[in-house]
């Protein structure tokens, strides 16, 4: 019986050090969970309270989160992360890639029909080469007063962050409130955005949080550390996990 509850507490500490993503001292104003994209599903996070959230060029916040299982993208094709949009602009601007066989993996920020389909910016894009799958990538989605950059750290490696202030866009709209975050693509009309070519692109979403400040190198660390496993938390759960199917075989 002792050995049953040492093998729960430990794969339960494991895991308690495994799951999730924070920053300290900052909440963040909406979250969510892991889900598994499959490259045709998607779904939306409407963002209405506790907070207001602005578009306009005096509006500063960071959408934080990490993936994995990024798939391939075929030829020129643009799978889709998530796009956000506000109830009059429809979709504003949001955050696609590409990922070739060979490990080439384009950020690509850009903006989609609004103002009734008569205006759209620009997709501003940068490569990184060699990308491992086998690593989550956190990515971090920062709007400040109407200019966007991405940044992206691989896995748990702090070296790998990088901020690509190439991005900028000039993505201000008076008077507008987000209202909707699209993760993915669905391929009904309103507020949703089908990806270009039809392809949304297949990933898992570990975690999502919307902070309504512009974080820090260090806040952005911070919360990819959190949300990637240690490997001594990982190895952790599994060996609890693993004296626990040991037990129950035996008995």
């Amino acid at each position: 019986m002792k050995t049953k509850y040492l093998a729960l507490l430990i794969a339960a500490m494991g895991s308690s050090l495994s799951f999730g993503a924070s920053i300290d001292g900052l909440d963040a104003a909406y979250s969510k969970g892991s889900t598994v994209y499959d490259g045709t599903s998607g779904d939306a996070l409407t963002v209405s309270s506790p907070t207001t959230i602005g578009v306009n060029n005096t509006a500063h916040w960071t959408m934080a989160f990490t993936i994995s299982g990024l798939g391939s993208t075929a030829e020129s094709n643009v799978g889709l992360l998530f796009t956000y949009n506000t109830g009059s602009y429809k979709n504003l601007e949001g955050l696609g890639f590409q990922l070739s066989e060979s490990g080439d993996l384009t950020l690509c920020a850009g903006g989609f029909a609004y103002n009734g389909g008569t205006n759209s910016s620009p997709w501003k894009a940068q490569t990184f080469s060699d990308y491992s799958t086998s690593k989550p990538l956190t990515l971090f989605y920062t709007f400040n007063a109407g200019n966007v950059s991405i940044s992206a750290m691989l896995g748990n490696d702090t070296s790998t962050l990088t901020t690509l202030t190439t991005l900028s866009s000039g993505a201000s709209f008076s008077n507008q409130n987000m209202t909707q975050i699209n993760f993915s693509a669905k391929d009904t009309s309103g507020n949703t955005w089908s990806a270009p070519n039809g392809i949304t692109g297949e990933y898992t979403l570990n975690n999502f949080d919307l902070y309504t400040a512009v974080l820090t190198e260090d806040q952005m660390r911070e919360y990819a550390l959190s949300a990637v496993p240690e490997p001594a938390a990982a190895s952790l759960g599994l060996l609890g996990l693993g004296i626990f199917l040991m037990r129950r075989r035996r008995a």
